[in-house]
């Protein structure tokens, strides 16, 4: 007689096959909602202000040389102009960040609002840095310099994150702020400085403060001899990237502080910043010497979804393989529409788990999504093994296996070597289990002695 338990491998692998359709589909819905997810933030980005990137305060003067320029017949004293940016000698930075969630739907992004306070030293060059001392008006001689204006400029990328007016203090004195830079390649904010002032006062002290508001990502330009940056935020979970990590950071379960430090002999923010501000070249360089944090989630519930799919093999391949192992021990005939049926319930967990969670959240989402297919399973596989204790054991089984994939999902750095340590186990389990099982003689066809003698011969 033909022992149909011979075809059943090839029957549950055409049945993984036929499942693993319906996954992929799953898979594919999780990157939509995803890519869904990402433009309502992008949206909502739009709405109010993107990531910032502070450059500042900056000390700009525009300037006319005179020089002699030679014609045919004359010579000429024609004025040049020209923009000098001196940047400060020393500036210490201290940020207070705070959080929050705005909702777009069932889609969530975080802003975040910051209170900024700059102390800056300047200590200006000897006559500015040009060979003749500069004058507010200068007779038209040749190599005579007129100061024609002076201003301080703060940059931002997106102005709309600029939260109620800015105050800048030069010793004491509080500066007129007005929009703009007259710089092409920055947005921001100015403040005109007193020429007279200027020649008679090279150094002098600012302090300024601002409140900004944006999303994901804040970085401050260390544009000073010695620069540093101090940030107090509530958000736990920072990101720390670019060229310049902190020289201390405190990350807690409430937030996280760090400092930044950066000299003029670490960084070439000099060179680059004039090449962008003045010909636009190079603003990538600069970006890229900035002091920079990324407030992330961890793992969002989009992106352990997606993970928890890369398992739903795993799960069907061991439901499937204790159901055979059932169906051989207990001389069970279970039919492959009940393998199916099983499988997909299994399946329909992931559809569970990414519907639910972009409402209850992932831990929540998952504990209802598991319980739902767990009950469903056992009291099915109850009626299919034809006993209770084999169906509670099957039942307690598959609430160990989806416990485990939770703590591997719930892992950041540990998750490869978790998923990897429970595979073992889980192999180890079967091959121990199994270890005196005689399959020949399980499905019907041992060797005869006389073919045990053959083949010891």
């Amino acid at each position: 007689m033909f022992n149909f338990l011979k075809l059943k491998p090839i029957t549950i692998a055409v049945l993984l096959f036929v499942l693993s359709l319906p996954i992929q589909m799953i898979s594919s819905l999780i990157e939509e909602r995803q890519q869904l997810s990402t433009l309502v933030h992008h949206e909502i980005a739009n709405s109010s202000s993107r990531d910032q990137w502070v450059v500042g305060p900056i000390l700009v003067l525009e300037t006319e040389h005179y020089q002699q320029e030679n014609l045919v017949n004359q010579q000429l004293v024609k004025p040049y102009s020209q923009v000098q940016l001196i940047l400060p000698n020393q500036m210490q930075i201290n940020s207070d960040l705070n959080s929050e969630i705005r909702s777009r739907g069932i889609y969530q992004t975080r802003l975040y609002h910051t209170k900024n306070n700059w102390i800056l030293h300047y200590e200006l060059p000897a006559k500015l840095g040009f060979d003749r001392e500069p004058q507010v008006s200068p007779t038209a001689e040749v190599g005579n310099v007129r100061l024609k204006s002076a201003r301080l400029v703060m940059g931002l990328s997106d102005m709309r994150g600029l939260i109620g007016m800015p105050k800048l203090m030069l010793d004491q004195q509080q500066l007129k702020i007005i929009p703009g830079t007259g710089l092409d390649a920055l947005n921001g904010v100015q403040a005109a400085l007193d020429l007279d002032m200027l020649l008679i006062k090279p150094n002098f002290d600012l302090t300024l403060q601002m409140d900004i508001t944006g999303t994901e990502h804040l970085s401050m330009l260390p544009i000073a001899d010695q620069s540093s940056w101090t940030l107090s935020a509530d958000w736990p979970h920072p990101s720390f990237v670019g060229r310049f990590l902190p020289i201390k950071h405190d990350v807690r379960s409430d937030g996280f502080s760090a400092t930044w430090q950066s000299s003029q002999f670490a960084n070439d923010v000099k060179t680059n910043l004039n090449k962008c501000l003045l010909s636009n070249t190079r603003c990538v360089e600069l970006k890229e010497q900035s002091f920079f944090v990324n407030l992330v989630e961890p793992v969002d519930h989009y992106q352990q979804s997606y993970r928890s799919v890369k398992y739903a093999l795993l799960v069907l391949v061991v439901s499937f393989s204790v159901f055979y192992l059932f169906e051989l021990l207990a001389k069970l005939a279970i039919h492959p529409m009940q393998y199916l049926f099983v499988g997909l319930a299994l399946a329909m967990f992931y559809l569970l788990l990414i519907s639910l969670s972009e409402v209850l959240g992932f831990a929540l989402a998952y504990a209802v999504a598991a319980a739902a297919c767990i009950l469903l399973c056992g009291f099915y596989t109850i009626a299919v093994l034809q006993s209770r204790q084999k169906g509670l054991s099957f039942t307690a089984g598959l609430s160990a296996l989806y416990g485990l994939l939770f703590m591997i999902l719930r892992a950041e750095d540990m998750a490869l070597l978790a998923g990897s340590l429970l595979l073992f186990v889980v192999l180890s389990g079967v091959m121990l289990s199994t270890r005196h099982l005689n399959w020949y003689q399980l499905q019907g066809n041992a060797p005869s002695v006389n073919d045990e003698k053959d083949m010891a011969e």
